[in-house]
């Protein structure tokens, strides 16, 4: 350490000036062995599997799925904080109870170490994002007066402490309070409270000691807890870094720089730094806790269990779903939603869980067509299509009532009822603006998000001049309520939808797409398959529209733009096969063919053509889509049947439902045939 930065702390620390910032790796160390982020959450996701399975009588059912998740974890592609949000979504406040299965009595010499600093007089506070109460119990062992606060209430008494109390400010909630954690994504987005940052502003006039804080949080949000901020006016900082893994993060090094000659990096243990400076200042001996075996894991494996078991099967089955569906595994979520409902749970049947399962089942089943129309072995709709369907109409009156009538939507289009899918996303747009709907009312923003994305979809394939325009009206709000939410992965969606809408337009959609990178940059932690792939088709639509025209004819011999559609597309194609969102990939296929044949490979384009067709029949919907794109390419090589051809997209397009699409094709007709794509 420099000795500047070293004598300043000690000086600092002897006046009772120092501020001890605690993270997880305080609590890591053995025996308490408290887990970090990653490691807990797959814990948690360990548990919730063993309670499903135990529920029905089927033990390793899962295995095999699992493993995604654990692939995702370790390919850094789901994020602990975005877990946390999933199962928060399926199981309300229930998931809080969870992490307190970390309240365990089993403390280690980290925490004996900042409790001796505190008897010695030398800390002014006790920060700490840690939800355990092992550091309090050290101080109370120690004897030393003390307020935990955790809450807006704490916060405030915390600020004016009366003399010889140490404030040990919790600033992501303690598990003494279920509702007072902050683990999800969502919440860490919204920002802590601003009492919370009263509180802590006043500390930055001490030294601050940074032991086993990774400073994560900093890389998503660089005003988090006002830490850089308030370290330009600091005194100085040292971060102790985890020999183990010393090198620091993103966060933790803007940290760092914001203290600039006044702070200073240690590779040192933690436990063994803070009794070193213990004993620098004079504090009494720090217990000696011998760190023989993860004692702690036990338990908190052990709470864990028990949280689970208090479940019922729905919400694990939920939550479960939730999760393979966040890592892209869309196929084996809506499998595992397909047993529960349709052969497992009788018991739970009519519960509000189980109104839940029903919910997402329809809406992965359904809603985005992996069930649609998917026929059994004698040729009639299988169990899956009819019960997929039927989860949504059961739900329609009930609490989740908004959301089933939204994904109502998209069902009744890939059905081949476009009327029917357009007035119930009509109904929901039309309430968007004011905030009013007819029947069942949506319970959160992120509800009118869902119901707004949904809406969106549908009305895109069935929509006229000013149906688009009233459309793209309700991204602002659409867009306000997401980030209201804190939901950046809903914000991403509204972002790329609103790309889609003006894929058949003369808007410069990458310009647009440009603008909207500080929306999908945070999204791409996760890679939400729905966000990327409607971002990826509404460029790769653009480039083969309007969009391909206007740059084909400033550059006639260039096959690039053609080559960005295919790349475009191709990569919407991936993200749909993750969620089995097969008739988007039909549509995705549709503009494939129309680039194909601007590089003129028109031997591949009857072979995809070919492939295509058979699948039509199982989304009738897309049949004018389908004809429309044929009649361009016949165009292109002077057929005399695009005329005809287009004809079929037209009426293809009426008996389809989508009467608006219809009387907009039947207005270009007399045009035709029409060279060059469309």
């Amino acid at each position: 350490m420099r000795g500047t930065v070293e004598n300043t702390r000690n000086r600092f620390a002897r006046r009772g000036e120092l501020v001890v910032m605690a993270g997880a790796g305080v609590s890591a160390g053995l025996p308490s062995a408290v887990p970090s982020w990653y490691p807990l959450n797959a814990a948690i996701f360990a548990a919730l599997q063993r309670r499903l399975e135990s529920g029905i009588g089927r033990a390793g059912w899962l295995d095999e799925i699992g493993h995604a998740v654990g692939d995702a974890r370790t390919e850094g592609r789901f994020p602990p904080d975005y877990q946390a949000q999933v199962i928060e979504e399926m199981c309300g406040p229930r998931y809080f109870r969870a992490l307190q299965a970390l309240d365990i009595d089993i403390g280690n010499a980290a925490h004996e170490a900042i409790a001796a600093l505190a008897a010695a007089g030398a800390l002014r506070a006790v920060v700490t994002t840690n939800f355990d109460r092992l550091i309090e119990r050290a101080l109370a062992r120690r004897g030393v007066p003390f307020i935990a606060a955790f809450d807006e209430a704490g916060y405030v008494e915390a600020r004016d402490v009366r003399a010889g109390v140490l404030p040990v400010i919790k600033v992501h909630g303690c598990v003494s309070s279920a509702l007072s954690m902050v683990d999800t994504w969502k919440q860490r987005r919204r920002g802590r409270s601003d009492r919370l940052i009263a509180c802590l502003e006043p500390l930055h006039e001490a030294f601050w000691l940074y032991a086993g804080f990774s400073a994560a949080d900093l890389e998503d949000d660089d005003s988090y807890l006002g830490l850089v901020r308030g370290a330009a006016r600091s005194p100085g900082a040292v971060y102790i870094a985890f020999p183990g893994n010393p090198e620091l993060g993103s966060g933790a090094k803007s940290l760092m720089a914001a203290y600039a000659d006044r702070g200073d990096v240690v590779v040192a243990d933690v436990a063994e730094h803070l009794a070193a400076l213990g004993r620098t200042v004079g504090s009494p001996q720090a217990t000696v806790i011998p760190g023989n075996g993860p004692a702690g894991r036990a338990r908190i494996e052990a709470g864990l269990e028990q949280w689970a078991t208090a479940l019922t099967a729905s919400a694990a089955g939920l939550s479960v779903a939730a999760i393979l569906e966040a890592v892209g595994a869309g196929e084996p979520a809506v499998r595992v939603l397909d047993r529960l409902v349709r052969h497992e749970l009788v018991d739970e049947r009519g519960t509000p869980d189980f109104q839940a399962l029903q919910l997402q089942y329809g809406r992965l089943g359904s809603a985005l067509g992996r069930f649609v129309a998917v026929p059994d072995v004698h040729g009639a709709a299988s169990n899956a299509s009819v019960e997929s369907l039927q989860s949504l109409l059961r739900v329609a009156d009930g609490e989740s009532g908004f959301l089933a009538r939204a994904w109502l939507g998209p069902t009744y289009l890939w059905l081949g009822h476009g009327a029917e899918a357009t007035t119930l996303a009509a109904s929901i747009i039309g309430g968007f603006a004011p905030g009013r709907w007819d029947g069942p009312q949506p319970r959160s923003d992120e509800d009118m998000v869902d119901g707004w994305t949904s809406a969106a979809q549908v009305l895109v394939l069935n929509a006229d001049t000013g149906t688009l325009q009233a459309l793209v009206s309700t991204v602002p709000p659409a867009l306000d309520r997401a980030r209201t939410s804190g939901d950046v992965v809903r914000e991403a969606r509204v972002a790329a939808l609103h790309l889609f809408m003006l894929a058949e337009t003369r808007e410069d959609l990458p310009a647009l797409a440009r603008s909207y990178e500080a929306v999908f940059h945070p999204a791409r932690r996760v890679l939400d398959s729905v966000s990327f792939g409607f971002r990826a088709l509404a460029l790769g639509r653009w480039h083969v529209g309007v969009g391909g025209i206007s740059l084909a004819a400033r550059h006639p011999s260039d096959p690039a733009v053609a080559q960005r559609a295919l790349a475009f597309l191709g990569e919407a194609t991936t993200h749909f096969a993750t969620l089995g969102m097969d008739p988007w990939l039909i549509y995705v296929e549709v503009q494939r063919i129309k680039a194909l044949a601007d590089l003129e490979r028109f031997d591949v384009v009857n072979e995809r053509l070919d492939r295509l067709v058979p699948h039509l029949d199982r989304f009738p919907v897309l049949y004018s889509f389908a004809w429309e794109a044929v009649a361009q390419v016949q165009a292109m090589v002077g057929d005399d049947d695009a005329t005809a051809t287009f004809g079929k997209a037209v009426d293809a397009a009426l008996e389809a439902g989508l009467h608006l699409r219809h009387q907009r094709l039947s207005a270009l007709a007399e045009y035709w045939p029409a060279p060059g794509p469309g």
